[in-house]
């Protein structure tokens, strides 16, 4: 009796204990099983109209800024990964992201065209996370996600955001200090809708970040971050804890990890922050460049971008932990630190490589991206499918693409921390001044810039530049910004198809059309008609090893095709052999 009754009391109080657990858990699956904060649960969803494959959730990124969602590349991969496939996961910042280009014309857009170009019989997809304001702590909380997906590799390029980003230590948007243990805490709660729902009711109600005061503007707490304090130190600290963590988390799954060093523009960028001997050691640099004494100038152009208390620009420390991961944690560090000084006019990181104190402009991000590529080609997965392209050359962007980057930063530039004291009337008219400027230079100038301010869909406005470019018989204009338009129409096999038809006999636009045609074919194609077209290029510039293959493929597809045997036929008379092109040309004729 006495035993019964010692384990009544036992049931009772672990009862007791475990209700409101059991409370908590039944109030959550209700509020699943309800749909609430649905659309925000997923990394990635379906694509539209496509679902066998999966394209990034932008509202998934809703859970680490209070008052706005990021754009994200919409890049699309297969939801179920195919054998002989390479996927690439790209973390990161706004840098990450391109900003302030489309997606397609970041380090990764082009890391991606080198993959898909350099390499033959490999299935390439690379998907793009960088998103505005994104620090460690969010590549922290992205890598369980990632690893659902089978990546191949991680490439991690991040820094700047530590102080501004989500959950930075010099943030306005949080306000939770140094606190690690608390921010990775809150960060996992996040994975609760129970919690987002409690969340949604008891934070405090933030101002929504408006288009008349830059974000950057808007997320500074402490902009006086003392070089060395406490503040700082906390930034880099958070920094080493998270991403050490992200290496030993892909390192334990043997998934490699490539992270870049951080770079930002030293010389041509003055302090953002009010503080004297930062502005006097930049003014020192300054000397000291004129005076031709580069090397003592650079030492002066990072100390006065240490001594910034405003700190958009990563310290060094940063890139002092970046490399020291090489020999603790066996990570591939790709050096962009140094390729923005070897790639920058004056030999310092300069306005030639930079578009504002710390975004890559384009042609840097195609630097970037070969960078990142050289790195992985020493990978043995990859190197066995490297076959170098000498049809498919460094692209160009078009005027349209550079223009709509450059608006944004006009607007960035117009306002604090670039110029201050201007109250938001002062910033907008000086603004106004820069791109009424813009819309009376030519069509795609205007263009891009009524675009951008009136954020218009940048594919209905590709498609004008395209018809343009048709009407004026500019070809190679034309291929190019295609290039551009199929990656928003990725799965329009008609507008496609008339894209890739109407440059084709071009010579002048081959490598726009290849470097296309590879993007295209990098979905799930069944029409032979784009792989004949591919074929036929190479054919024309007497890359035979590429045609051949390229031709075996169509063959795969329809070994019947009028298309292919014609390709056939021309391919053989290239190489000499007219018995084989002959009877080939007459299946040719017999099949149409």
């Amino acid at each position: 009796m006495h035993e019964q009754t010692i384990v009544k009391k036992v049931l009772f109080w672990v009862f007791t204990l475990l209700l409101p657990v059991i409370i908590l858990l039944v109030i959550e699956l209700l509020l699943r099983l309800g749909g609430y904060n649905k659309t925000e649960q997923k990394l990635f969803v379906d694509a539209p109209m496509q679902s066998e494959y999966l394209t990034t959730n932008p509202l998934f990124f809703n859970r680490y800024f209070p008052s706005f969602t990021p754009s994200v590349a919409p890049n699309t991969f297969l939801k179920n990964k195919e054998p002989n496939t390479f996927r690439v996961f790209v973390l990161g910042g706004s840098s990450t992201e391109g900003f302030p280009y489309n997606y397609y014309n970041s380090f990764s857009g082009r890391l991606e065209q080198k993959l898909l170009v350099d390499t033959q019989g490999l299935h390439i997809e690379v998907i793009n996370l960088g998103a505005t304001a994104v620090n460690s702590y969010v590549i922290w909380d992205l890598r369980k996600s990632i690893m659902k997906y089978e990546p191949d590799a991680i490439l991690i390029y991040s820094g700047h955001n530590e102080y501004y980003g989500s959950f930075g230590v010099g943030s306005s948007q949080f306000g939770l200090g140094d606190k690690i243990w608390l921010k990775r805490t809150i960060l996992t709660l996040k994975n609760s809708v129970l919690y987002q729902f409690l969340e949604s009711i008891i934070k405090p109600k933030t101002p929504d970040i408006s288009e008349d005061r830059t974000m950057m503007a808007q997320v500074v707490s402490d902009s006086d971050i003392t070089f060395n304090g406490e503040v700082f130190q906390s930034g880099v600290v958070q920094f080493n804890n998270n991403i050490s963590d992200v290496i030993s988390y892909f390192k334990d799954k043997n998934v490699p990890i490539y992270i870049g060093t951080i770079a930002s523009k030293l010389k041509d960028q003055a302090p953002l922050g009010e503080n004297d001997e930062a502005v006097k050691v930049y003014n020192e640099g300054e000397a000291l460049y004129e005076a031709n004494e580069k090397e003592r100038a650079y030492s002066k152009f990072e100390e006065a971008k240490e001594l910034d208390p405003i700190r958009f620009r990563a310290p060094s420390a940063i890139n002092d932990i970046i490399r020291g991961f090489e020999e603790r944690s066996k990570v591939m560090i790709v050096d962009v630190e140094q390729l923005a000084i070897d790639s920058s006019k004056s030999g310092i990181p300069d306005s030639s490589f930079f578009i504002d104190h710390l975004h890559p402009n384009w042609k840097a991000h195609q630097y970037i991206g070969e960078l990142f590529f050289d790195e992985m080609m020493k990978d043995s997965r990859l190197k066995k499918y490297y076959a170098p392209n000498s049809v498919a050359t460094r692209p160009e962007i078009s005027e349209f693409e550079e223009t709509y980057g450059t608006v944004p930063i006009l607007r960035l530039t117009a306002g604090y921390p670039f110029v201050k004291g201007l109250s938001q009337d002062e910033e907008l008219a000086i603004f106004k001044r820069r791109y009424n400027a813009l819309l009376t230079n030519n069509y795609e100038d205007s263009l891009a810039t009524r675009t951008w301010l009136n954020q218009e869909p940048v594919p209905l406005a590709l498609t004008k530049v395209v018809e343009m470019n048709i009407a004026k018989y500019d070809t190679l204009n034309m291929a190019r910004s295609y290039m551009s338009l199929a990656h928003w129409h990725i799965f329009s096999e008609a507008l496609l198809k008339k894209g890739v038809e109407y440059p084709i006999n071009n010579r002048r636009s081959d490598s726009y059309n290849v470097l296309t045609l590879h993007l295209i074919l990098s979905k799930k194609r069944t029409d032979p008609f784009f792989v004949n077209k591919l074929a036929g290029i190479y054919m024309f510039n007497n890359d035979f090893e590429r045609a051949e293959y390229y031709l075996n493929e169509s063959k795969k597809l329809n070994p019947t095709s009028a298309e292919l045997m014609l390709n056939y036929s021309r391919f053989y008379i290239l190489q000499g052999d007219t018995v084989t092109a002959t009877r080939y040309f007459q299946r040719y004729r017999s099949s149409r």
